[in-house]
């Protein structure tokens, strides 16, 4: 019920197309000349032309999208096929790289005696240091001892002589004094 009293739409020659309600009285009285179909249907040969290069453009797009799709599937397959082989030899080397690991931990772990033997030899080696310097002191003070003992034992020789020398003085002495006494005593007495 709500269309019957509508007008229906009707195409006209204008610039805004369809419309409602009947055409003006001018559209209905103007006839159409060959020259204007002629210029419209050139027109629309010519954007004829412009879609079926644009299609022709297209048609030759999609033809290397195939192309290149092809090629990509392609390197795709040979892609999916190299990943299982790259996560075979990762997780090879990785499990290598564990092992290892468990090798040097069980290494280190039996060298960790030799690591205490090793610090003990150390605090160790620190107080035989300590002793050395110890000796090497007590030894410059016995160099020095044995030092002036030596120079005390090169003075010795001419001590002798000089003990020597007084020994022959005093016996000298003791000989004229008791020349004397004698001369004395022949004389007088001592």
């Amino acid at each position: 019920m709500a269309g019957r009293q509508r007008i229906g739409r009707q195409y006209y020659e204008e610039p805004r197309g369809f419309r409602d309600g009947p055409p003006p009285r001018l559209a209905r009285e103007r006839s159409i000349s060959p020259r204007r179909i002629e210029g419209e249907l050139s027109s629309r040969r010519g954007e004829i032309r412009r879609i079926h290069d644009d299609n022709q453009h297209l048609a030759d797009e999609i033809v290397g999208l195939r192309q290149a799709m092809s090629r990509l599937k392609e390197d795709l397959h040979s892609s999916s096929q190299v990943i299982p082989k790259l996560r075979a030899e990762k997780e090879l080397e990785s499990r290598e790289l564990t092992q290892r690991n468990l090798k040097l931990e069980a290494e280190l772990r039996s060298l960790e005696p030799l690591r205490q033997d090793a610090l003990q030899l150390r605090s160790e080696a620190g107080s035989l240091e300590s002793l050395r310097q110890e000796l090497n002191a007590k030894v410059q003070g016995l160099t020095k001892e044995l030092e002036q003992q030596s120079s005390e034992n090169q003075r010795i020789p001419a001590m002798i002589a000089e003990r020597d020398d007084l020994r022959q003085e005093l016996i000298r002495a003791r000989y004229g004094t008791v020349l004397v006494c004698v001369s004395a005593t022949v004389g007088t007495a001592c």
